[in-house]
């Protein structure tokens, strides 16, 4: 009798130890410091001047003091970014206004959540430029002239909107497709096209070696940067894309504030040419905001226009700014 109830006992005591030790495991796991690990975002990038907050935030821990997990995924061109998010392979990314809507136009669950650089009027991101010793002196002397552009991307769209303001008719602007960026500006150094659109801060490298300006974005509201995020990660991980932009924002006034301190992590990071490394001024960045209505507006139109997406895109379709701290 004795042996059966010490066994009852023991049996009652490793039940409770078992159940003890469910609990204290399923609190381990939940306080994070086992069982799965918590989620990563996957973000593109690319290796541009505008995209110098989020490498900031990066290298100076903005992103683990928010608590948040982020890999920053580099990419070359703005086609393999599109591709890899519409395969699951990064949950959101860096770009312009453009290839977001692009996606977006095509059935892809793609939303823009802020606008992270603009071009105001002292500064901007994309210039027309004439070969070194051009004839040409100013972009509305372009009409019927070759200019090398990368075709039905921002940079397209920039150069339409420069040309038919200053006078040129859309059926008198011809275009030479020249997607790799550092070769266009080499054919155009070379003097091998009359004209070609080029980017911070391959502008200002081009302008050292003799490029002629003929025109640029300063001012032109269609020009700017933007986040975006596809849909399902954003219904299902909202929480963590606001502790995501949190840091960015902290980025944003570190790069203001004190720009000179992150000058390593632009020159590391960003498409830098080796002249510009100690000179070229940090960019400015403003606190993020909502994208422009006009200028979505605007590029909607324009990709319509172009048969590149066929609805017609509104900008509560398009733009989610609930995530902006």
């Amino acid at each position: 009798m004795r042996v059966l109830l010490s066994a009852r006992v023991r049996l009652s005591q490793l039940f409770i130890f078992a159940v003890i030790a469910t609990i204290c495991l399923g609190v381990f796991s939940a306080n994070g410091a086992s069982g799965a690990d918590p989620v990563t975002i996957r973000f593109g990038t690319l290796p541009v001047l505008q995209a110098l907050p989020l490498y900031v935030a990066q290298e100076k821990g903005r992103f683990q003091k928010h608590g948040v997990k982020v890999e920053l995924v580099p990419f070359n061109t703005a086609a393999e970014k599109d591709i890899a998010l519409t395969t699951n392979n990064i949950d959101g990314y860096f770009g312009d206004l453009v290839t977001p809507m692009v996606l977006k136009g095509n059935g892809r669950d793609v939303v823009i959540i802020a606008t992270t650089y603009d071009t105001r009027h002292d500064r901007r991101m994309f210039a027309v430029l004439g070969k070194p010793g051009s004839k040409y002196k100013s972009i509305g002397e372009l009409a019927g002239m070759l200019v090398a552009v990368s075709s039905n991307s921002v940079i397209d769209q920039v150069t339409e909107r420069l040309l038919t303001s200053a006078g040129v008719p859309s059926d008198h602007i011809e275009r030479l497709e020249s997607k790799n960026i550092p070769l266009r500006m080499q054919m155009l150094l070379s003097g091998q096209v009359e004209a070609a659109t080029l980017p911070e801060p391959l502008v200002t490298a081009a302008l050292a070696r003799g490029a002629v300006l003929l025109g640029d974005d300063s001012g032109l509201g269609t020009s700017q940067t933007v986040l975006a995020f596809s849909g399902p990660f954003l219904r299902e991980h909202g929480q963590l894309v606001k502790k995501f932009m949190q840091a960015v924002a902290e980025a944003h006034v570190l790069v203001d504030k004190q720009p000179e301190t992150v000058r390593s992590v632009m020159v590391e990071h960003t498409r830098l040419p080796e002249p510009l490394k100690d000179s070229y001024p940090v960019p400015r960045f403003p606190a993020p905001r909502a994208p422009d209505k006009e200028a979505v507006q605007i590029i909607a139109d324009w990709l319509r226009g172009r048969g590149v997406i066929k609805p017609a895109l509104t900008y509560e379709q398009v733009v989610n700014a609930d995530f902006i701290p």
